[in-house]
């Protein structure tokens, strides 16, 4: 059975995989494509003109589970969206959301559009990167048959700006995620705007010490 929440906490993100999506289409023929849409991800964009629309899509399996919340970042100079969004397939077990859809879609597909987030009080922060953001509306539902399941964000006002999705719900098997965080952690306080050097200076001390132990080691010879 679908379900449209607006939750009042949001997820860590540790366990999400990042992905900064550019040129994404918007159709559902020029649709970004993703893996799947069980695996944790953090998908990063933004809606650079009026009338936008992004489309994300992935093959998905009878009865799978499709779990997405919009991410609200809040950003220092300003910039962040609230877009609407929604989830279509063949034949979710709710369909009569599909008339708010910025398009139409083919025949025996339907959508859960997710409802506009409440009041925006107080951010959340992500651990890892310092990063703020309000949680907002998500959407968990599942399909009833196989085939392409496409995720849809536009701007009902036309606005412009970024915005973030958290999408699936298993964590990452590969043990490589873990090793690539400094790497994640770079990218997303750049999209967000926010100052790095605290990599600098890690990288700056990790060198000395490395200076240091080779001078000891040299000393021993």
């Amino acid at each position: 059975m679908s379900k449209v929440v607006q939750p009042g906490v949001g997820q860590d993100w540790a366990g999400s995989l990042p992905l900064f999506a550019h040129n994404v289409g918007g159709d559902l023929t020029q649709s970004y494509e993703i893996d799947d849409f069980r695996a944790k991800r953090l998908l990063f964009s933004r809606l650079d003109r009026p009338g936008a629309v992004h489309v994300y899509s992935a093959n998905c399996r009878a009865g799978e589970r499709l779990r997405v919340q919009m991410l609200i970042p809040s950003l220092p100079l300003g910039g962040g969206l609230a877009p609407a969004f929604a989830v279509a397939a063949q034949s979710l077990p709710y369909s009569a959301d599909v008339h708010k859809l910025p398009f139409e879609l083919p025949a025996g597909y339907s959508a859960v559009v997710a409802p506009p987030p409440g009041d925006l009080v107080a951010p959340r922060q992500d651990r890892l990167t310092g990063a703020h953001y309000y949680p907002g509306p998500v959407i968990d539902t599942r399909t009833l048959v196989s085939g392409r399941c496409y995720i849809v964000v536009w701007s009902p006002r036309n606005q412009m700006g970024k915005y973030a999705l958290q999408v699936g719900h298993h964590w990452p098997l590969s043990s490589f995620y873990w090793l690539k965080t400094p790497l994640f952690w770079w990218r997303i306080r750049g999209w967000y705007g926010l100052s790095r050097t605290a990599a600098y200076v890690a990288g700056a001390g990790a060198l000395a010490g490395l200076a240091v132990a080779w001078s000891l080691l040299k000393r021993r010879d």
